[in-house]
C-alpha cells in the first residue's frame, strides 16, 4: 500500500537545519534572501524524498524509486544547501573541526566515492532495506558525503579551502565526480541478474516490470539524472569563467 510516511525524526532534523541557518544568516552581515531560498529548496528536497510516497515505494516496491531517493539526497539537495551560505555563512561553518579536511578536492573525492559505492553493494543495500537504523545512517551518508562532494565547488564554499581550484580544475574535478556513479549505474544496467534479492520479492506494482527491468531503470536514474546537477554547476562554472576571460580581454582592449 503506497503511503505518505511521517517521522518526526527527520521533521525535527529539517527544523533544525532551518534554524542553524537562520543563527548563522543573522551573524553575517553578507547573507541575503537568495540564500534562504537555496536553503530552503534544499530542505523541501529532503523532505520529498523522505516524507513522500517516494521514500514508501523506496522501502517496499520499486528500487529504481529507491536509487531517485539517493540522487535526491546525494546530489539534489546538498548543492542547493551550500548555496545556501553566503561567504560570511561559509566560513563560520568551516570552523566545525574536521570539515575542511575532509573537503579539500581529493578527499571529498575519495569519500564521495567510498559511500556511493559502499551502500550500493549488495550486502549492505539489502541490509538497510531490513534495518531501518542502518537505513537513516545510509541516508544522513548521503547526504553528508554530497555536501562534501560540492564544497570545493560552489563559489562560497570553495574559497574555504586550502586548495582554490581553478575553473578548469573544476571542471575535471566534476568530471571524475561522475565515475564513481557511472561505474554502479552501469553494473545495474548490464547485468542480467538482479542485485538486490530484497527487489526480487516484493508485489509488482506494474505487471510485467519484473526486478530486472526495475534494476535497469535504477541504474538509468542514478546515470542520467545523477548526472544534471553535475552538469548544472560544471554549466555555471563554464560561463562564469568564459565571462571573466571576456571580460579581461576588454579591459585589455580597453587600456591598449
Amino acid at each position: 500500500m503506497i503511503t505518505w510516511p511521517f517521522d518526526i525524526t527527520v521533521y525535527a532534523g529539517l527544523v533544525l537545519l532551518f534554524f542553524v541557518h537562520a543563527w548563522l544568516a543573522r551573524g553575517a552581515p553578507d547573507a541575503r534572501r537568495k540564500h534562504t531560498f537555496y536553503f530552503l529548496a534544499g530542505l523541501f528536497t529532503l523532505w520529498i524524498a523522505l516524507e513522500t510516497p517516494i521514500d514508501t515505494i523506496s522501502d517496499h516496491y520499486l528500487d529504481s524509486v529507491h536509487m531517485l531517493q539517493h540522487v535526491l539526497l546525494a546530489f539534489v539537495a546538498p548543492p542547493l544547501m551550500l548555496l545556501g551560505l553566503s561567504p560570511g555563512m561559509a566560513a563560520r561553518v568551516a570552523k566545525v573541526p574536521g570539515l575542511r579536511a575532509v573537503t579539500e578536492p581529493v578527499q571529498a573525492q575519495v569519500i564521495a566515492a567510498a559511500v556511493m559505492i559502499a551502500w550500493h553493494a549488495p550486502a549492505l543495500y539489502d541490509a538497510t532495506l531490513s534495518n531501518e537504523s542502518l537505513h537513516v545512517v545510509e541516508h544522513v551518508m548521503f547526504i553528508a558525503s554530497g555536501v562534501v562532494l560540492y564544497w570545493p565547488i560552489i563559489e562560497a564554499t570553495s574559497a574555504q579551502a586550502r586548495w582554490h581550484m581553478s575553473p578548469g580544475a573544476k571542471l575535471v574535478y566534476m568530471l571524475l565526480a561522475t565515475l564513481p556513479q557511472d561505474g554502479v549505474a552501469l553494473a545495474l544496467i548490464f547485468s542480467r541478474v538482479p542485485f538486490y534479492d530484497f527487489y526480487t520479492h516484493v508485489p509488482r506494482l506494474v505487471a510485467g516490470f519484473t526486478a530486472l527491468i526495475d534494476q535497469t531503470v535504477a541504474g538509468a536514474v542514478l546515470m542520467i539524472v545523477g548526472k544534471v546537477t553535475l552538469a548544472v554547476a560544471a554549466l555555471v562554472v563554464f560561463f562564469r569563467w568564459f565571462g571573466a576571460e571576456q571580460a579581461a580581454d576588454r579591459q585589455i582592449l580597453g587600456v591598449r
